[in-house]
Parts: C-alpha cells; sequence; structure tokens
C-alpha cells in the first residue's frame, strides 16, 4: 500500500537567482478530507438517483481511483528547462 504524499518541492530558477518553495502536502489532505466529509451525503444521494442509468457505480469508483493516483506520485519528478531557466517539480 502506498503512503500518502508529504511534501511537493518546486524549484524555480535562473543562473543569478533561484527560487526553492516546499509545500507541505499532508496539511492540504486535511482540508480536502473534511471537505469529502462535507460533500459525502451529496455524493452518496447523487450515487442513488443516478444508479438505475448505470452511473452510479463509476460515480462511487471514482474516489478510490483518485486517492489511488495521487497516491501513486511519490518519487515524481519533472524538469523543464527552457534555455537558462529551470523549473523543478518534485513529490516525496
Amino acid at each position: 500500500m502506498n503512503r500518502p504524499l508529504c511534501l511537493m518541492r518546486v524549484r524555480v530558477g535562473r543562473p543569478g537567482r533561484k527560487i526553492n518553495l516546499w509545500l507541505p502536502l499532508f496539511i492540504i489532505f486535511l482540508f480536502v478530507a473534511v471537505i469529502l466529509l462535507i460533500l459525502s451525503p451529496l455524493v452518496l444521494l447523487a450515487v442513488v438517483i443516478l444508479w438505475p442509468f448505470g452511473w452510479g457505480r463509476p460515480l462511487l469508483a471514482i474516489i478510490p481511483a483518485v486517492i489511488g493516483c495521487l497516491w501513486a506520485m511519490r518519487g515524481l519528478k519533472a524538469e523543464v528547462e527552457k534555455g537558462e531557466e529551470k523549473v523543478l517539480v518534485s513529490v516525496k
């Protein structure tokens, strides 16, 4: 089982100037979890309404699929260069 993401590092730089940001993702996930908890009755109502039309099961399966994709991003490293400018996004 994958662990949730903890940190994301974003580095933007030129030869004489670099910006390095560390974003704590676990704090963001806490806010998202609270929002999902608040919206869960609406999602369940939508599932019940859409179940006879065949859209209930895919709607219900979206939540674990999105969480699995987010958890699988651990170790992602994207580096983009254009001329002298560089951008690095690293998820740990």
